[in-house]
């Protein structure tokens, strides 16, 4: 019998060991095998044609890296500035949807829910530009007004400098988590173990933790991921607005000034942050049970 139990128990963790190296290779070394060949070609000096990029002034100059950085730490540094704005954009709308999403599904009460829903859905509808200049607008007429400083509307700082280009880009993101972790919770709460777990008696919030939670994680989680890559794509975006001076600027300006190379690592890098997030996703997907 224990022989039964042990060649079972093997043939489990070789199963797991299959699909996770299955998963590995469909969404990192596949996906980055392409990202390389593709921006290999492209960033050839032979195909890339620059003097577009070159001639946009406001682009080239938003934030000079290239002067204040020593050339062999602009990529760290202008990925460590991406990073932090990135961390906290998604860090504020994690902290912030998730609850939401979860006090949502226990309001029964149509009058709060419709507008909830309503404005979480024109959130998620508007592109990070939009905020990012309504912010900025809203910023300078606030100043305008009182006569005093607000918020710095650009440049950077781990500081003040940080909050309005962390809402922008974590506005659109923060309202898609909310929507999909309200719908995974109520979809979980339909279930038929669930309805098997209120008819024995379990309490509401003994319910949340031990059930609904835990069958709603997977879902969770690949929300978190689509809103990080969201983010990630739209991260030039409010860097430009904000001269934030990170990754995605630096890109555009690595570009303009022929700087083939370091594009390429900055493309790359990107190409690996958002296969990394993919794989995480899946393997956190896989090894959750269902009907816990």
């Amino acid at each position: 019998m224990e022989r039964r139990t042990q060649r079972s128990s093997l043939r489990t963790s070789g199963g797991r060991a299959i699909l996770l190296a299955a998963t590995a290779l469909w969404d990192l070394v596949l996906p980055l095998g392409i990202t390389v060949a593709i921006v290999s070609v492209l960033a050839d000096p032979r195909y890339i044609d620059t003097s577009e990029l070159r001639a946009n002034s406001l682009l080239m100059h938003a934030r000079p890296i290239f002067r204040d950085v020593a050339p062999g730490d602009v990529l760290r540094v202008a990925l460590g500035d991406s990073a932090i704005l990135l961390g906290t954009a998604m860090a504020g709308a994690i902290a912030l949807a998730v609850p939401l999403g979860i006090a949502y599904t226990a309001v029964r009460a149509r009058a709060v829910r419709a507008p909830v829903w309503a404005a979480a859905t024109f959130a998620a509808s508007l592109p990070a530009f939009f905020w990012a200049i309504v912010l900025v607008l809203t910023a300078t007429l606030v100043s305008a007004q009182l006569g005093l400083p607000f918020l710095p509307v650009a440049g950077f700082g781990v500081d003040t400098h940080l909050l309005l280009p962390a809402v922008a880009l974590g506005l659109r993101p923060a309202a898609y988590i909310f929507r999909l972790t309200a719908l995974a919770i109520d979809e979980v709460r339909h279930a038929d173990f669930i309805r098997t777990a209120l008819g024995k008696g379990l309490r509401e919030r003994q319910l949340l933790v031990r059930h609904v939670l835990p069958n709603a994680t997977p879902s969770i989680v690949t929300a978190v991921v689509l809103g990080t890559r969201m983010a990630l794509s739209r991260l030039v975006i409010v860097e430009f607005v904000f001269i934030w001076g990170g990754a995605g600027t630096l890109f555009v300006q690595a570009l303009g000034q022929r700087h083939l190379a370091l594009a390429t690592e900055l493309a790359l890098s990107f190409a690996v942050g958002a296969a990394l997030l993919t794989f995480i996703s899946d393997v956190v997907r896989a090894r959750t049970p269902v009907g816990a």
